[in-house]
This record gives C-alpha cells, structure tokens and sequence, in this order.
C-alpha cells in the first residue's frame, strides 16, 4: 500500500511539473500579450542619439505587437545603472535594455566599476546600429584640422578641452592612449549625455566635442560646428568628406559605437526569438530605415548569436585597453 501511495505521489508531482512548464513555455510562446507594457531602458538622457532611436524602435514593436512601452532612462556609470535595473526586474522579456558597445563590456571588466554582474548574466538579442564618432569643433575655432588640434595639445598640454559623453568610459581610455602616442595632452570633459556636450561646445566652455551624428547633424548643416575628423577607418556618410582618424594615420580605430539590446539571463528562449524576429523585421522595414537615416542613425541588425559574438569580442578588446592604460581587468564570467 505505501508503495502504491509513494507512487501515486510521484506520479502527481511529475504532472503537476510537466503542466507547470508546458504552461510556461506557452505563456512564453505568446509573448507577447496584446496590451502589456514593455520597459525599455536606456543608459542616457532624453535627446541623445540612443533616446531617440529608442523611442522611434517603441513606436514601431508597439504598433506591430500592441504593446504599451514605457521608455526609461536610467542614464551614468557607462551603462551600469541602466544594465543593474534590468537584472533588478523579472526576467520575462518585459524589460528590455539597450547596451552600449566598449561600454557595457567595461563596466564589469573595469576592477574600478564594481559592477555587481559578469558577462553571463546577460543575453544578448540583437545589434541595433553601428555608429562612427565625430570629432566636431566650432565653426570659428582656430582648429582646422586634426593635426592643428594635435599640435595645440603638445604645445601647451592641457589646454585643449574635449568633452565626451560618457564619465571614465572607453573614450577616456583611448584618449589617455592617444596622448601617450602624440606626446600631448587633451583636457578630457566628461558629459552625461550628448546634448549637454554639444550645449557645451556651443557655449565655449569646450574646444572640441566626440560624438555621434545625430547630435552633430543639425549643427553641422546650420554651419555652427564643423567635423575635422570620423573615428575608425571607413569614411562616414553622416560625415562627408571628412578624414578618418585611419587615413591620418592615429591609432584610435575603435573610438566609434556599436549599440544593441539585451535580455536578462534566465528569459526564456522563445520570448528571446520574440525579440529577435521583430528587431530583424524593425531593422530591414523601408520606412523605418529612412527615418533612422534622417536622424543620423546607421541600422545595422545581428541576432543573438552573431551579436553574441561580436559583444564578446568588444570584450577582448576591452580587456586589452584595461590592461594598456591601467594594467588590472577583472576575469571574464
């Protein structure tokens, strides 16, 4: 009799288990519910290049899925505010952030960020775009071009002040390579976000400003600012005949953006496919591809399994530049 009991138990738990992950899995196979609410999380202010791809990519997934995003920023410490929120939250694929390239890897390579996350507690789901920086100065700055600029700084080190959009991120890094190689010295001005950069160069305050084209565009086209150089080796559209840093022969190829999204470890594989095929279809629709355009945004999709890739390969990269200028990373996880 206990034997039958035992086995009567045995069978009811093991039921109760397969209806508990058949109903999972199903619950995720929808995913997701028409009318749910979607956070989106976004690691800069209001106004900057990834707030207003961010908010274009809502519109877009909440008319096709009829989903209501709420649009967050969580902006500071090169992404770690924003990625610590999204493993704060469920992870069901309700919540959704964007992740920066050098500087979400950085956060939890750099001993001095103590961000309490590893790689592996993310799933990366998709590349967004890739973007090159632009080193823009005022219209009526003494610098005309690129080695102007590099010639003030090795002349009077310091008194050339740069502002970036992010506070010790990889532009910071790289810059401190960049003095090192040119035997100069730039003043590097750390920004919560590109707006309040540009703000700044407007005013005066900075002599020249990295950053993205969406910021730079309408500036450029009224004639207050004007690019003296891209970053990497592939000239810029955005940026029209304008030098690469490559073509001038400096050391600074990685100093662009690559942004995608991501998933909190433990989201099930459905909801990540979910997200998958409507970032791939948001990525090639003709009139979304336009507006990103207009905005000074190059889309660019990979899955998850390529973006996977290339975010661990930003890892290496990152690692190799923590150990150039600080000589300490924190082991991958």
């Amino acid at each position: 009799m206990k034997h039958i009991k035992s086995c009567i138990r045995a069978l009811i738990g093991a039921m109760a288990m397969t209806c508990a992950i058949a109903s999972g899995t199903s619950a995720a196979a929808e995913f997701p519910q028409k009318g749910s609410t979607i956070t989106l999380l976004v690691p800069y202010g209001p106004g900057g290049q990834i707030d207003v791809m961010g908010r274009a990519m809502a519109a877009y997934w909440d008319a096709k899925w009829g989903t209501r995003t709420i649009v967050l920023n969580k902006v500071g410490a090169n992404n770690q505010i924003a990625l610590s929120e999204l493993l704060r939250r469920p992870a069901d694929g309700h919540t959704i952030a964007f992740a920066q390239g050098f500087e979400a890897q950085l956060t939890y390579l750099n001993p001095e960020a103590n961000a309490p996350y590893s790689r592996s507690n993310f799933v990366p789901v998709a590349l967004s775009q890739r973007t090159p920086a632009g080193w823009v100065v005022r219209a009526d700055s003494p610098y005309q071009t690129m080695t102007d600029l590099v010639k003030a700084a090795q002349a009077k080190p310091g008194t050339v002040t740069l502002g970036t959009p992010t506070s010790r991120g990889p532009a910071q890094l790289y810059i401190e390579e960049f003095d090192k190689k040119q035997k100069a010295k730039l003043n590097s001005v750390p920004f919560n976000d590109g707006p309040s950069m540009m703000n700044a160069l407007l005013g005066g305050h900075i002599d020249i400003a990295v950053t993205n084209p969406t910021i730079a565009l309408p500036h450029l086209k009224s004639g207050r600012i004007r690019a003296i150089m891209v970053s990497g080796n592939t000239p810029s559209k955005f940026f029209p005949s304008v030098p690469t840093a490559g073509s001038l022969g400096l050391d600074i190829s990685s100093f662009g953006a690559s942004t995608g999204l991501t998933l909190a470890r433990g989201t099930p594989a459905p909801v990540v496919q979910a997200w998958s095929t409507m970032l791939k279809e948001l990525s090639e629709d003709a009139d979304m591809r336009a507006k990103m355009d207009a905005m000074g945004i190059q889309p660019e999709y990979a899955g998850p399994s390529d973006y996977a890739a290339l975010w661990d390969a930003m890892q290496v990269e990152v690692t190799k530049l923590l150990m150039r200028t600080q000589g300490k990373v924190r082991p991958i996880q």
